[in-house]
């Protein structure tokens, strides 16, 4: 059996950066549940170009550096008084805040669902951000009910033994 490299995402950065730094773009199949429903963990891709300082809004997608030092693909939620974002993912309820811009690496140009190919500037998804940015309190109380609803049934299931 060949042996597979595994690499983390503290050794890939910097190649990406190389790569942003030739005006080149990084797809990355994305790992984890926190940008559900848009973007299914191991299934989907995202397409990353590097983050030039620009203009960023609520709503926009960013790839940052958390203070914990793990890499996330999350959304813009809040821009505090001093400029910098509160930032979330579209399936979780804790967020990031005090992200500046110069933790964020790159901005996704595209989400890859299956075949398909979703610019982040088509009308598709700039109507499903506007929707998901603007249902976030209501994501909030679905969320929390549906984890509650979770652990109720296990403490069913763990007093029913």
């Amino acid at each position: 059996m060949q042996k597979q490299n595994l690499y983390t995402m503290e050794d890939l950065v910097p190649v990406m950066n190389s790569f942003f730094a030739e005006g080149k773009k990084v797809m990355v199949t994305a790992v984890g549940n926190s940008m559900l429903p848009l973007i299914r963990n191991q299934k989907d891709a995202v397409v990353l170009e590097g983050y030039n300082g620009g203009e960023l809004n609520i709503g926009d997608m960013v790839f940052f550096k958390r203070y914990d030092g793990k890499y996330v693909l999350h959304r813009i939620v809040g821009v505090c008084e001093d400029g910098s974002f509160v930032i979330q993912g579209d399936n979780q309820l804790i967020t990031d805040s005090g992200v500046k811009k110069e933790h964020i690496i790159a901005v996704p140009t595209a989400v890859i669902r299956g075949k398909k190919t979703v610019s982040v500037h088509s009308k598709e998804y700039l109507r499903y951000k506007k929707i998901w940015t603007h249902s976030r309190v209501l994501r909030k109380l679905f969320i929390a009910s549906f984890n509650l609803k979770i652990k109720v049934k296990r403490m069913i299931k763990i007093f029913s033994k």
